[in-house]
């Protein structure tokens, strides 16, 4: 005998001694007398979780958060916390649900969404062909598992290994494939792996392509395996799984290593004779370009020439023609003195004849013997005389 405190927010069960249970919900204190107390585990959930409760009877109730259940054993066989289903953004959930006559109905789900089955649902878990982590051109059977199916473009790498060319060259191709899904419930329907399909189409498209070809053919024709046009089945098949192929893009080819020698060294010698051409003509050009260069500087040369020596001439032309006009101004201006002198000459001396004739006519009228004077004023003694006789003093006033 004892008691027994059950606390606020807690449960507990008490069995008696034949086997009878009844629930005890706090906060409450109980005596316990030829019977046993069992504190019940309390679950609870968030709103990003649920319980699911598993009844005695069988029947599963999945209980959304926020909640809280305690495992009481006399209703409950089971009880546990689940995480709901957060679908991200690009993202879709294939939901099933069982109906009654055993049969089931699908739902898609998109993203972005909290997903908490009822009872009777279950999702979708994809198991597709994934790369191996080891080698990212592998892709290894069943080894992507998932449950939210990515609706958003994604690619993989792959490569297409023992191709036989034409001439027995054994090659392995490598590409790169870029897809997109578009019809989720036709790749539903159709196939369980839509990557396997993928790679056979792709597989099948490259060694029907690489067939028919040399290996000469081959390397010259690379450029066509980044063409969607090479890929039919490869598009043919997508679209039967609800695909879509975007692109497809080569990343080169291996052989064998010994062919892949030689080829390293074909292409080694390719681009040394390529590199020596390069550089012929680079100095071909550097030559054509100097020669040209050369004829542009003596052009340039003898037009600066014939204008040196034009303008040298239109100076000189200039200088000329500045002479001539400073002698022909210089001879005017001295003809100009000289006509000036002259008449200046002219003019003193009519005037020296004037006062001579005014001084003479002065002395003539002071009864001065003129011829006398006039002989005196001579240096020279005269050789001859001449006599004149003086006219009457109205005849020398009217003279």
């Amino acid at each position: 005998m004892k008691f027994k405190t059950v606390r606020e927010g807690e449960q507990a069960v008490i069995l008696n001694h034949l086997g009878r249970g009844k629930l005890i919900v706090g906060p409450k204190r109980v005596f316990l007398f030829r019977e046993r107390f069992h504190q019940l585990k309390s679950h609870t959930a968030d709103k990003y979780a649920y319980i699911q409760i598993q009844e005695n009877n069988g029947s599963i109730i999945n209980k959304p958060g926020p909640c809280q259940v305690f495992h009481n054993h006399l209703e409950f066989r089971n009880c546990e916390k689940k995480h709901a289903q957060c679908i991200d953004a690009n993202h879709l959930l294939v939901v099933y649900k069982r109906l009654k006559g055993g049969e089931a109905q699908r739902r898609i789900i998109p993203g972005p969404a909290v997903f908490i089955p009822e009872a009777e649902e279950w999702p979708h878990e994809f198991q597709w062909h994934g790369t191996d982590p080891a080698n990212k051109t592998r892709m290894v059977p069943g080894l992507n598992k998932f449950i939210q199916l990515p609706i958003i473009p994604d690619n993989f790498y792959y490569n297409v290994n023992e191709v036989r060319t034409n001439d027995d060259t054994m090659l392995t191709v490598k590409v790169m494939l870029f897809y997109e899904i578009v019809d989720v419930l036709k790749m539903l329907d159709v196939t369980h792996d839509p990557i396997a399909d993928l790679i056979n189409a792709l597989c099948a498209d490259v060694i029907s392509f690489v067939g028919p070809l040399t290996y000469e053919q081959f390397i010259e024709k690379t450029s066509l395996i980044s063409d969607l046009d090479t890929y039919p089945q490869l598009q043919h098949r997508a679209d039967r799984v609800g695909f879509k192929v975007q692109k497809v893009v080569f990343r080169g080819y291996h052989a064998s290593d010994k062919l892949q020698e030689m080829q390293n060294s074909a292409i080694e010698s390719r681009t040394q004779l390529r590199l020596q051409r390069e550089i012929e003509e680079q100095e071909q050009k550097l030559a054509n370009f100097k020669l040209n260069k050369l004829q542009e500087r003596s052009s340039i040369q003898q037009i600066m020439e014939v204008k040196r020596q034009a303008h040298g001439q239109k100076i000189a032309a200039l200088t000329q023609k500045h002479k001539l006009e400073m002698e022909e101004m210089m001879h005017s201006q001295k003809l100009s003195l000289a006509a000036m002198e002259t008449k200046m000459k002219l003019e003193q001396r009519k005037a020296e004849d004037a006062q001579k004739i005014k001084h003479l006519a002065s002395l003539a009228g002071v009864n001065v013997d003129v011829n006398r004077y006039l002989t005196l004023q001579c240096d020279s003694p005269a050789r001859e005389e001449i006599r004149v006789a003086a006219p009457k003093q109205e005849s020398l006033k009217a003279w």
